[in-house]
C-alpha cells in the first residue's frame, strides 16, 4: 500500500509544558491506524495539529508526498483531511440530511435536494435514523452515527475519528466498523482513536501506542491481546476487576407502572440500598426515558414512585436533588463543570464557599490533590483551567464530583466513555467506595462488560418495557448482548454507492 501521510519530529508545548516530545507517524492508502494511550498524552493534541486547528512548534508533515502544513481546519478539508472531533457539536435545528452533507461541496442545498442520497448513505450503513429527522430528536450516539456518515459523503481521504464511538452499542459499533470498511475500500484511510481496547483490536490493521508524547510501540492487533495493548500504554496489565457486593435488602427507590408518554410503558423497578443495577438496552429502548423520569427531566404520565418507603413526586431536577438523587449525564455540556474555572474550584464542592474557615479550605485542597494523584489527572497545577485538560481528564473530574457528592441514589449515564483502562479501575474502587457507604447506583451504559463487571444487576429494556433481570454472577458480556438484541444481524458488503438525481 502506498504511503499517504507521513509525521515526522512532531512536538507541541502548552504553556511550555510538553504535550508532545517528536512524534513520528506514518499511514498507509487503505488502512486503519488505532491510535491508543492513557488520558492526557496528546493523541487529541497530535489529531488536531493534523486538522489545522493547531500548528506544530517543530517538525514535518507529508499529505500524498507533498509537504502539508495546515493554517486551519477549512485548509486541512481542502488537502482532504477530515475529522470528527471529541467533543464535536451539531445544530440541533438541522436535519439528518443537512448534517451529512453541511461540510462537502453540496452544503448549503434544500433538505429536499439531499434527503435522497441522505437516505441511501443510511441505508448502505445499516442504521434505522431517518435523513429527514431533526437532530434536536436524536441522542449523542445517533449524532456520532450520522458523523461518522458525512465523512463517506465528504473526500477526505485521512478521516480521523476521535473517540467517536464512546458511548455506542454493539449493533451501532458494527455499523462504525463497516463505514471504516467503506472507507478504506475507496483506498481512503482511517486515524482511529478509542480507549474501548477490543474495538481497537477488532478494527485496526495497526495498532500505534502514544506515551509520554512519543510513539512507544507499534502493535500487531492480530498477534497481541487487549492486556498487550493496555501494558503498554499504562506499563501495566490491568488488574482483574473484582467489585464486593455491599447490597442490603431494604429498597430505596421503587416505581410502580411508570409511563412516560410513548417511550416508556408500565415499568416496575426496585434499588436496594448498596446495590448497583445496571440498565441496558437498544437505543430507542426507553432507559433513558426511564433515568430521565427518575431525575425530573422528562415527565411521567403515569406511576408511582416511593423514596425511602414514602410517596414522592418528581417533577424537576431539583425535586430529585432534594430527595438526594444524583444525575451524571451523558451530554457534556450538563456536566456542571466551568472550563474556566480552575481544576480545583471544580472539585473542592463547599471547599471555597464563602465562610469557609481556613482549615476547612486547607483539607478541601488537600483532597482536591489526593484526587488528581488516585486518578492520573495530567495537570500542572490544580490551579489550571479545566478546559485545559484532555477530553478524558475532564472526564474524570466531572465524575469523581458527582460520586463524591452526598447522594442516596446516584444515576451514572455512560460513566467512562473516554476513559482509558487505568481510570475505569479507580472509579470502580470509587463506586465501591459509594456502595459500602449504604448508598446506591443505577448505571446506563453501552459497554456491556462494565455493565457485568460493575453491577450487581441488570435490567434489559426493549420497547419501553423490562424484558429481562438477571444477576450479573456468572454472566458474560456476550450473554448479556444476546438478550439486548436478540435478533441476528444482516450480512453487509462494503460496496454500494449513492447519486444525486
Amino acid at each position: 500500500m502506498a504511503e499517504l501521510l507521513e509525521i515526522r519530529d512532531i512536538a507541541k508545548s502548552r504553556e511550555h509544558v510538553p504535550v508532545l516530545r517528536g512524534v513520528n507517524l506514518s499511514l498507509a492508502e487503505g488502512e486503519v491506524l488505532g491510535l491508543v494511550g492513557a488520558n492526557g498524552v496528546g493523541k487529541s493534541t497530535l489529531m488536531a495539529i493534523l486538522a489545522g486547528d493547531l500548528r506544530p512548534d517543530t517538525g514535518q508533515m507529508r499529505l500524498s508526498g507533498e509537504p502539508y502544513a495546515p493554517h486551519d481546519n477549512d485548509e486541512a478539508r481542502r488537502h482532504g483531511v477530515g475529522i470528527i472531533r471529541q467533543q464535536f457539536r451539531l445544530d440541533p435545528g438541522q436535519t439528518v440530511a443537512q448534517a451529512i452533507f453541511r461540510e462537502s461541496f453540496h452544503a448549503g442545498r434544500p433538505h429536499e435536494e439531499l434527503r435522497r442520497p441522505a437516505a441511501q448513505l443510511l441505508r448502505d450503513v445499516g442504521t434505522e435514523i431517518s435523513a429527514d429527522t431533526l437532530l434536536g430528536d436524536l441522542r449523542r450516539a445517533e449524532h456520532a452515527i450520522i458523523e461518522s456518515v458525512r465523512m463517506l459523503a465528504e473526500d477526505a481521504q485521512v478521516v480521523i475519528m476521535d473517540e467517536v464511538g464512546s458511548t455506542f452499542n454493539v449493533r451501532e459499533i458494527d455499523d462504525l466498523h463497516f463505514i471504516t470498511s467503506r472507507l478504506t475500500s475507496q483506498g481512503r484511510a482511517v486515524i482511529y482513536i478509542s480507549h474501548r481496547l477490543t474495538e481497537v483490536k477488532a478494527v485496526s490493521d495497526r495498532v500505534v501506542v502514544l506515551r509520554e508524547g512519543r510513539v512507544s510501540a507499534e502493535l500487531d492487533p492480530y498477534r497481541v491481546s487487549t492486556d498487550d495493548i493496555a501494558e503498554a500504554m499504562i506499563d501495566r496489565r490491568p488488574g482483574e476487576l473484582v467489585r464486593v457486593s455491599h447490597v442490603v435488602d431494604e429498597p430505596v427507590l421503587e416505581v410502580s407502572g411508570l409511563r412516560v408518554a410513548d417511550a416508556v410503558h408500565g415499568v416496575d423497578l426496585k434499588v436496594r440500598r448498596g446495590e448497583v443495577v445496571g440498565l441496558v438496552g437498544a437505543r430507542r429502548g426507553g432507559m433513558y426515558e426511564l433515568v430521565g423520569a427518575l431525575v425530573g427531566q422528562f415527565p411521567m404520565t403515569a406511576g408511582t414512585v416511593l423514596v425511602q418507603g414514602e410517596p414522592r413526586v418528581i417533577n424537576s431536577p431539583a425535586d430529585a436533588t432534594a430527595l438526594r438523587i444524583g444525575y451524571f449525564s451523558d451530554d457534556d455540556d450538563e456536566l456542571g463543570l466551568s472550563n474556566s474555572e480552575s481544576i480545583a474550584r471544580n472539585l473542592m464542592i463547599g471547599g471555597w464557599d464563602e465562610g469557609v474557615d481556613f482549615e476547612t479550605e486547607v483539607a478541601a485542597l488537600r483532597d482536591v490533590i489526593e484526587t488528581i494523584q488516585r486518578l492520573n489527572v495530567r495537570a500542572v497545577s490544580i490551579q489550571r483551567g479545566v478546559g485545559d485538560l484532555s477530553g478524558g481528564d475532564r472526564q474524570k473530574i466531572a465524575l469523581t464530583r458527582w460520586m463524591t457528592e452526598d447522594r442516596d441514589v446516584l444515576i451514572l449515564n455512560e460513566p467512562t466513555r473516554g476513559l482509558d483502562i487505568g481510570a475505569r479501575e479507580d472509579v470502580l474502587q470509587i463506586l465501591g467506595e459509594h456502595t459500602e457507604a449504604g448508598r446506591s447506583a443505577i448505571i446506563v451504559s453501552s459497554d456491556l462488560e462494565d455493565i457485568v463487571a460493575w453491577c450487581d444487576r441488570v435490567v434489559v429494556m426493549r420497547d419501553g418495557v423490562i424484558v429481562d433481570d438477571l444477576s450479573t454472577q456468572g454472566l458474560s458480556a456476550d450473554a448479556l448482548d444476546s438478550r439486548v438484541h436478540p435478533l441476528p444481524q444482516g450480512t453487509r458488503t462494503a460496496g454500494g454507492s449513492t447519486a444525486f438525481g
